[in-house]
């Protein structure tokens, strides 16, 4: 099992596509960041009148929203919300993983390693690693990017942000394990870029409240790994904050078994 780890590790740090959605995610921090310093601070508006921009804010005033806004919060802003970040580690697991069966190195792999579940172990791990390094990177970049424009916002309290990036890790890393399933299932590529974009994005968990709204039925989407990536508490006082994260590390143990079964259940 340890021997796959270290082998899809390599081929993860001379992956092009790692490179290529971290650089995409540092374009997504540089804009959002230009545009909030656009409209919450004096220098930015009186830039973005000097270019002829339209503002809905004269220059010189402030943006009281900002007030309540600390590093943490921009970083959930930027990444979590909305479901960017998820997107992006869910199209990298479908195309890290998908690409075993699409060059038939597939076929290799279990012929060396007979015990499947250690396939399915091994790419756990890596895709975990892979995410919690995304994460720290990326959340750096995001003070570096603060501390570059001013600082836009107070830097928060590392009381704060372990235990938020703990439970952001372990809710991606259950998104990651889903992608997974779904590859396990289709071992298409395109299967699983869908499932990252439909279910990352909550697209389909909305349109699924919508229509169970009708009947009064929406208790289910506090159980769903959008609903708890995306509303992951800013700080943890107790352990009821925890919820989430107990509910992804559920998650996460299913779907790594069901797609242990799958690959099992099925012929390579």
């Amino acid at each position: 099992m340890f021997n796959l780890l270290r082998m899809d590790l390599y081929r993860m740090k001379r992956s092009k596509s790692v490179y290529v959605s971290f650089a995409i995610l540092v374009a997504v921090t540089i804009l959002c960041f230009w545009m909030l310093w656009i409209v919450g601070t004096s220098q930015g508006q009186a830039y973005a009148f000097r270019s002829g921009m339209n503002l809905t804010v004269t220059p010189g005033e402030e943006i009281p929203q900002l007030e309540d806004y600390d590093s943490l919060t921009l970083f959930r802003e930027v990444d979590m919300d909305g479901g960017t970040y998820s997107i992006i580690i869910g199209i990298l697991t479908a195309i890290f993983v998908c690409l075993d069966f699409n060059s038939g190195f597939m076929k290799n792999i279990m012929a060396l390693h007979p015990d499947r579940w250690k396939y399915i172990a091994a790419k756990m791990m890596s895709v975990g690693i892979l995410n919690i390094v995304l994460l720290t990177l990326h959340f750096l970049f995001c003070c570096l990017m603060n501390s570059a424009w001013g600082p836009l916002v107070p830097f928060a309290g590392l009381k704060d942000i372990l235990p938020y990036m703990a439970s952001a890790w372990v809710n991606t890393t259950a998104f990651s394990a889903m992608i997974i399933l779904v590859c396990m299932l289709t071992r298409s590529t395109a299967a699983g870029v869908m499932a990252a974009l439909l279910l990352g994005s909550g697209v389909i968990h909305t349109l699924l409240y919508q229509l169970t709204s009708l009947f009064g039925l929406t208790g289910w989407y506090e159980y769903t790994l959008y609903y708890n990536t995306s509303y992951i508490p800013a700080s943890f006082t107790s352990l009821a904050d925890w919820k989430g994260t107990g509910i992804a590390l559920v998650y996460l143990a299913l779907y790594s078994a069901l797609s242990m079964l799958a690959l099992t259940k099925r012929d390579i």
